[in-house]
């Protein structure tokens, strides 16, 4: 359906250039609609890719790190799993806080998400583990925010970047909302 709407647009156009040197142009084919495109299935991750990512950033957790490249690794992870097995949106992730979370219960609160509704998430027992794994490490912070990075809240731009860096480095093109997709 769309390459046949670009070849109508392709076909208008020409014929206002014909319009434009004076040719006479029926009107009516300037007018001729496009069709009907149908709604785009949403993009995911393959199992294999999927297998990819997580060998890279399970991989990353358990090298041989620094203390802070050792945090960066579990934060990474914790938002992967949150993404990917929990279905969160990127913003979502970033504006967790610390009482939104109920890991005995393997469950979290999504606050004022997409059309301001809260929503309850149940969660994987490996991305509890995840986020518990970071918790262990987040300190203190100066938010209550539950991902901190130099202790400050996360910002989108740096989730984004760094799975799109977890893709790259797998060959695999990523990004947070594909691994919604993918959940």
């Amino acid at each position: 359906v769309s390459t046949i709407n670009n070849h109508l647009r392709s076909f208008q156009a020409g014929l206002r250039y014909l319009q434009e040197q004076d040719y006479l142009v029926p009107q009516v084919l300037l007018r001729l609609p496009g069709l009907k495109e149908p709604d785009r299935l949403p993009r995911f991750l393959t199992d294999e890719q999927m297998h990819r990512l997580r060998a890279d950033l399970e991989g990353r957790v358990t090298e041989n790190l620094s203390a802070a490249k050792r945090r960066d690794a579990l934060l990474d992870r914790a938002v992967f799993y949150l993404m990917w097995q929990g279905g969160l949106r990127l913003g979502e992730v970033e504006e967790l806080r610390l009482d939104d979370l109920d890991l005995s219960g393997a469950k979290l609160t999504v606050r004022q998400g997409k059309g301001r509704k809260d929503r309850t998430v149940f969660l994987t027992g490996t991305a509890v583990r995840a986020v518990q794994a970071f918790l262990a490490v987040r300190g203190l912070g100066g938010s209550d925010h539950l991902f901190l990075y130099r202790n400050r809240a996360l910002r989108k731009d740096l989730a984004y970047n760094r799975i799109k860096a977890a893709g790259q480095r797998v060959g695999v093109k990523v990004s947070p909302h594909r691994l919604r997709h993918t959940c």
